[in-house]
Protein backbone atom coordinates (compact mmCIF):
# COMPACT_ATOMS: atom_id res chain seq x y z
CA UNK A 1 0.00 0.00 0.00
CA UNK A 2 1.25 3.45 -0.57
CA UNK A 3 2.13 5.35 2.34
CA UNK A 4 0.12 8.55 2.48
CA UNK A 5 1.14 12.05 4.26
CA UNK A 6 -1.90 13.53 6.20
CA UNK A 7 0.15 15.56 8.22
CA UNK A 8 -0.38 15.33 11.60
CA UNK A 9 -2.57 12.89 13.46
CA UNK A 10 -5.56 14.46 15.14
CA UNK A 11 -7.66 11.54 16.60
CA UNK A 12 -10.63 12.62 18.86
CA UNK A 13 -9.51 11.44 21.83
CA UNK A 14 -6.03 9.02 23.09
CA UNK A 15 -6.42 7.43 26.51
CA UNK A 16 -2.85 6.54 27.49
CA UNK A 17 -3.35 4.59 30.39
CA UNK A 18 -5.52 2.35 28.29
CA UNK A 19 -3.83 2.77 24.67
CA UNK A 20 -7.24 2.98 22.63
CA UNK A 21 -7.55 6.18 20.15
CA UNK A 22 -11.12 7.49 19.47
CA UNK A 23 -11.51 8.17 15.61
CA UNK A 24 -15.37 9.31 14.84
CA UNK A 25 -16.54 10.04 11.28
CA UNK A 26 -19.31 11.21 9.80
CA UNK A 27 -19.23 10.52 6.10
CA UNK A 28 -22.15 10.17 3.65
CA UNK A 29 -23.25 5.98 3.35
CA UNK A 30 -26.37 6.73 0.64
CA UNK A 31 -24.82 4.32 -1.89
CA UNK A 32 -22.41 1.44 -2.50
CA UNK A 33 -19.73 4.19 -4.31
CA UNK A 34 -20.08 6.33 -0.89
CA UNK A 35 -19.33 3.21 1.06
CA UNK A 36 -16.03 1.85 -0.35
CA UNK A 37 -15.28 5.10 -0.35
CA UNK A 38 -15.59 5.80 3.88
CA UNK A 39 -14.23 1.77 4.28
CA UNK A 40 -11.01 3.62 2.12
CA UNK A 41 -10.54 6.51 3.48
CA UNK A 42 -10.92 4.86 7.62
CA UNK A 43 -8.40 2.13 6.23
CA UNK A 44 -5.85 4.75 5.39
CA UNK A 45 -6.42 6.84 7.96
CA UNK A 46 -5.40 4.04 10.41
CA UNK A 47 -2.78 2.53 8.57
CA UNK A 48 -1.46 6.40 8.62
CA UNK A 49 -2.13 7.07 11.97
CA UNK A 50 -0.48 3.41 13.55
CA UNK A 51 2.53 5.14 12.14
CA UNK A 52 2.58 8.07 14.60
CA UNK A 53 1.26 6.60 18.09
CA UNK A 54 2.15 3.78 19.89
CA UNK A 55 2.67 0.27 19.18
CA UNK A 56 -0.35 -1.68 19.85
CA UNK A 57 -2.96 0.82 20.18
CA UNK A 58 -6.19 -0.12 19.94
CA UNK A 59 -8.37 1.98 17.62
CA UNK A 60 -11.99 2.72 18.37
CA UNK A 61 -13.55 3.41 15.47
CA UNK A 62 -17.21 5.09 15.58
CA UNK A 63 -19.28 5.82 11.93
CA UNK A 64 -21.86 8.20 12.62
CA UNK A 65 -24.76 7.44 10.56
CA UNK A 66 -28.01 9.13 12.12
CA UNK A 67 -30.24 10.45 9.44
CA UNK A 68 -29.57 7.61 7.25
CA UNK A 69 -31.40 4.64 6.45
CA UNK A 70 -28.27 2.08 7.18
CA UNK A 71 -29.52 -1.39 7.52
CA UNK A 72 -28.00 -3.51 9.97
CA UNK A 73 -26.99 -5.39 7.47
CA UNK A 74 -24.86 -2.66 5.73
CA UNK A 75 -24.08 -1.45 9.12
CA UNK A 76 -22.69 -4.95 9.66
CA UNK A 77 -20.67 -5.40 5.81
CA UNK A 78 -19.09 -2.11 6.52
CA UNK A 79 -17.34 -3.00 9.99
CA UNK A 80 -16.63 -6.43 8.70
CA UNK A 81 -14.87 -5.08 5.56
CA UNK A 82 -12.86 -2.31 7.92
CA UNK A 83 -11.85 -4.98 9.72
CA UNK A 84 -10.87 -7.36 6.81
CA UNK A 85 -8.77 -4.63 4.95
CA UNK A 86 -7.32 -3.57 7.91
CA UNK A 87 -5.82 -6.81 8.71
CA UNK A 88 -5.86 -6.64 12.64
CA UNK A 89 -9.12 -7.58 13.87
CA UNK A 90 -7.65 -7.40 17.71
CA UNK A 91 -6.92 -3.46 17.51
CA UNK A 92 -10.20 -2.11 16.26
CA UNK A 93 -13.63 -1.74 17.77
CA UNK A 94 -16.71 -0.35 15.76
CA UNK A 95 -19.65 1.05 16.58
CA UNK A 96 -22.07 2.63 13.42
CA UNK A 97 -24.19 5.38 15.56
CA UNK A 98 -28.27 4.73 13.97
Amino acid sequence: MDKLDWGQVIPEGYNTQTNVILHVFNHDLTGSEKIDRTIRFIVGRLNYCELHVPAGATHFIKIDARGQQISEVTATDISNEIIKRHGKPDLLKIEIIR
